[in-house]
């Protein structure tokens, strides 16, 4: 089935449109417009096909011809109100598989059909998608191609502006064009004035003309075999089929760009879900195949049977013939059979009696039983503590026997140490005098200044290895501390590079805080007047005993930013897992709130909701940052978050307090409500912790939205009593 699209809007200067304006951006083509004394030149626009101006018979009888100009700028002039309707738009699509002759005779045939049934004039014009070229990063912007993330059109969007007039048209002397400037054609009448003349209504006058486009759609395409319009919706054809929204022209442009937006997003959700129910309604279709199969294999079979019923009863009735002949002579048996019977009857009453004492019992046994695990358990936790029991009496017995085999081995040495001494005493003490034991002594006294030598030599050159080693690690804490900013040292967000590219590197959070130690202790990046190495020397002169003690967090992102990263990440992760949650129920307060505003009004219904929800929100913010076992440092990131949402709330207020005008009378009166309710709570809690820019924001929303309500309420200067 081809897809069935005709829309209808009206040009009007309410809106500040010009039939002149927007007949020459359809047409490709330049007007002059007499009224407002422009020209409007879209000579350069792409993608028209072809324009043509299509009369009713009537004018085509009297030989009355116009040129787009002399029509738009008389339709114009007709129209005094300055918020009048100058002209109609109709929007249908054809079909991408006619060739362009009968798209445009398809076009001209509906549009004659419109002249000719509403009395106006009207002038077709036949657009094709305009295609770019793929995105080039080597190649200037340029129109020819596409931006970055953006995407061509559907190329199969072939479609026909039919731009009617809203007067019927009349004919002037020498068959100029004019139109009657007292009536306007019956389908832009009020439905209270097409009531009172016994007219349908609008929706039902635009539903008759969408018939009447499928009708004349269907016979073209009948012609070519190709698959027919159905102008009922899917509820009426019996389709479990939902209609996708319409995008608009914003949203549609910013999807085409790559950029997500929520109709996008609601189309695509229903895009999924009717692909879905049409693969379950293909495998259902499959399953009645293979049933109705089935059933017509039965119903085969079950006719065979038939055939062979008339045979079979037959030998039924020979079967049941014989059975009677044979009754006669079964009636002894069929006493015995009933003796039987009866004794049956008492044994299955035994049974039964049998089975209620068997159940009495079992449930006297669970009684029993219902304590058993508790005692299993009691059981077990005796055993368990018996075993620690008994392994600690067995670690006292083996701590026992290496504490007698200690003391028995102390016992032995000290009869050795004791057999030692009683030998030395016994031996005569040396002659001072001894020039032998003066020589040992002097031999003893220079091996043991040899040593002390030794050792002091060896522990200045460790010390000397330490100090150069330290002061190299001063200058390399120096260095990457004053180029911090520079490429090989921080991380190039705007090229792209991430933290995972360059681990080694500084991040932004990480270079803030360098940044602020550097200030704080008045270390510069470059001292011009000082030469480089000096400067590096001096800087490095600063990294004391004192400075790495008192800064012990600054010395370790220095030497290893990414560990100094992980483990901040680390800290962190309880408010990014906390904050994950808040938002998702924060998502689903806003969605449940949908319906009773009326419906989810796009982004000032999106901004208004999230305004709504902030309070809770920044509740559970500051509950969190009051927490004090939460990690410093995620309670740090909370604070900013915090901050983040109340600069983003006012943002939001100012925004949507601009805008909740625009939205259609349906929904603007619970939106400007729910607003305005929302403002003044917000504003009493949460005054005294707003910023003067935030205040501003606030203000500046609140005095948009009185002018714009002023703006709708005054009269305008074509009203006239």
């Amino acid at each position: 089935m081809t897809m069935v699209h005709i829309a209808t809007k009206a040009i009007s200067r309410k809106a500040g449109q010009s039939a002149v304006a927007s007949a020459a951006y359809r047409a490709g083509d330049v007007l002059d417009d007499a009224k407002y004394g422009k020209t409007h030149d879209y000579s350069k626009k792409s993608g028209v096909m072809s324009s043509d101006i299509v009369l009713p018979f009537s004018l085509k009888a009297l030989g009355v011809s116009v040129d787009r100009e002399t029509l738009w700028n008389t339709a114009e002039a007709a129209e005094t109100r300055s918020d009048s309707r100058v002209a109609r738009e109709w929007l249908i699509n054809l079909s991408h598989e006619l060739s362009e002759e009968e798209r445009h005779s398809l076009a001209i045939n509906f549009a004659q059909k419109l002249c000719d049934d509403m009395d106006v004039i009207a002038d077709v014009c036949i657009h094709r998608p305009v295609m770019k070229l793929p995105f080039d990063p080597n190649v200037p912007p340029s129109s020819k191609y596409l931006r970055e993330g953006e995407e061509n059109p559907d190329p199969r969007n072939f479609h026909a502006h039919i731009l009617v007039t809203t007067r019927a048209p009349t004919i002037g002397p020498n068959k100029t064009l004019a139109f009657d400037p007292k009536l306007k054609t019956p389908f832009e009448w009020s439905n209270k004035k097409r009531k009172a003349h016994d007219l349908p209504s609008s929706m039902q006058e635009i539903k008759r003309i969408r018939e009447i486009w499928v009708d004349t759609a269907n016979k073209v395409l009948a012609q070519y075999h190709l698959p027919l319009m159905d102008a009922r919706s899917y509820k009426d054809q019996g389709l479990d089929q939902q209609p996708t929204i319409k995008m608009g022209v914003e949203a549609t442009a910013m999807e085409r760009r790559g950029i997500t937006t929520e109709k996008g997003n609601t189309n695509r959700a229903i895009k999924a879900r009717n692909k879905l129910v049409a693969d379950n309604h293909i495998k259902q279709e499959a399953d009645n195949e293979r049933r109705i199969k089935q059933y017509r294999d039965g119903l085969a079979w079950a006719t065979e049977k038939n055939a062979r019923l008339p045979g079979r009863i037959g030998d039924t009735k020979r079967r049941a013939d014989f059975a009677k002949q044979l009754s006669g002579s079964s009636e002894p048996h069929i006493t015995y059979c009933t003796e039987q019977n009866n004794r049956t009857a008492i044994r299955v009453d035994d049974t039964k009696r049998c089975v209620e004492d068997a159940k009495s019992g079992i449930a006297w046994a669970a009684k029993r039983c219902e304590n058993l695990p508790k005692r299993c358990d009691d059981t077990k936790q005796r055993i368990n503590g018996t075993k620690q029991a008994n392994n600690k009496l067995t670690q006292r017995i083996d701590d026992t026997k290496q504490a007698i085999e200690g003391i028995t081995e102390a016992i032995g040495k000290s009869n050795i140490e004791i057999n030692k001494a009683t030998e030395r005493s016994a031996r005569p003490a040396p002659n001072p005098f001894d020039d032998a034991a003066r020589r040992a002594r002097a031999a003893r006294l220079d091996r043991q200044e040899g040593r002390i030598d030794r050792d002091t030599r060896a522990n200045r050159h460790k010390d000397e290895r330490i100090f150069e080693y330290v002061e190299r690690m001063k200058l390399h804490l120096a260095m990457r501390l004053i180029q911090r900013h520079r490429d090989d040292m921080a991380i190039r967000w705007a090229q792209g590079e991430t933290a995972d590219d360059a681990p080694d590197k500084f991040d932004q959070r990480q270079v803030a805080l360098l940044n602020e130690f550097a200030q704080h202790h008045g270390i510069e990046d470059h001292d011009k007047a000082v030469e480089f190495t000096a400067h590096l020397r001096q800087v490095a002169k600063r990294f004391d005993h004192t400075l790495v003690e008192n800064n012990k967090a600054i010395i370790k992102l220095l030497r290893d930013p990414n560990a100094e990263r992980e483990q901040y990440l680390a800290l962190t992760k309880h408010f990014t897992d906390f904050r994950d949650n808040i938002d998702q129920k924060r998502t689903a307060f806003n969605s449940s709130i949908i319906d009773k505003l009326g419906g989810s009004a796009g982004e000032v219904g999106r901004m208004t909701r999230d305004t709504m929800s902030s309070f809770s929100y920044i509740e559970e913010l500051m509950d969190y940052i009051n927490q004090d076992n939460c990690p410093a440092e995620a309670r740090d990131v909370a604070k900013e978050h915090l901050a983040d949402t109340l600069d983003k709330t006012c943002q939001q207020f100012k925004l949507a307090l601009r805008e909740v005008n625009s939205l259609p009378t349906t929904q603007r009166k619970t939106y400007s409500e729910a607003l305005k309710a929302t403002l003044e709570t917000f504003t009493e809690q949460y005054g005294k912790d707003l910023s003067e820019s935030q205040h501003k924001a606030l203000q500046g929303g609140l005095e948009s939205y009185k002018h714009q309500v002023n703006k709708t309420h005054s009269p305008s200067r074509g009203f006239s009593l």
